[in-house]
């Protein structure tokens, strides 16, 4: 699974300075001027989008961030962006776990005998994490005996491992979408201005 944002460069704000470097500049002098541009306004923008990333999920380590994304150049004069894996397990996140408290023969049902029946599933859980900052309670977790936070599956003795919020899903929405349009198009004009600056007399 992967999530990915892009940003195309719109020259016609620098069209002039385009032709004049054209004219006065070799082809391959250009072309890299354009690019490294774009790779430095990429390069800059990434590095925004992974702290609006880490800000937003709430994770413990700005590299898990910087693990999960990658960028690259897949055409000319556009930059992009990529959030990839599923859920982040939920050690990547503040976690916690209660002790719990045993049921007694208070909690299970009789019946019209006034005998006592098996305990009845039950949905409490002991572990609470705050993925997105905001602290949760996972309905039947529990920590297993290799301390691994866990959580039975409704009506089951089976378990499942706990897991955040996925960059993938993360970076194309909320605070993280904000930030990289309102950082990518302006570094896009400034890097490239500069360079192309640079080979104009």
């Amino acid at each position: 699974m992967s999530g990915t944002i892009v940003v195309t460069y719109d020259g016609r704000g620098v069209a002039s300075m385009v032709s004049a470097a054209t004219l006065l500049a070799s082809p391959d002098r250009l072309g890299r001027a354009l690019h490294d541009g774009v790779r430095a306004a990429g390069d800059k923008t990434r590095t925004v989008v992974r702290k609006s990333l880490h800000q937003q999920m709430g994770t413990k380590r700005y590299g898990t961030i910087v693990a999960a994304t990658r960028s690259f150049i897949p055409a000319p004069m556009t930059y992009a962006i990529e959030g990839s894996g599923k859920g982040l397990p939920i050690v990547e996140f503040p976690v916690r776990s209660s002790r719990a408290k045993g049921r007694t023969w208070r909690h299970q049902p009789r019946d019209g005998a006034g005998r006592f029946g098996p305990l009845p599933p039950s949905d409490i859980g002991f572990v609470m994490a705050r993925p997105w900052r905001v602290e949760h309670n996972f309905k039947r977790s529990f920590v297993a005996a290799d301390g691994t936070f866990k959580a039975r599956l409704p009506g089951s003795t089976r378990t499942r491992k706990l897991f955040g919020p996925s960059v993938a899903k993360e970076i194309v929405k909320d605070a993280t979408l904000t930030a990289f349009e309102a950082t990518a198009p302006r570094e896009m004009a400034a890097q490239i201005t500069k360079r192309l600056a640079r080979i104009v007399p």
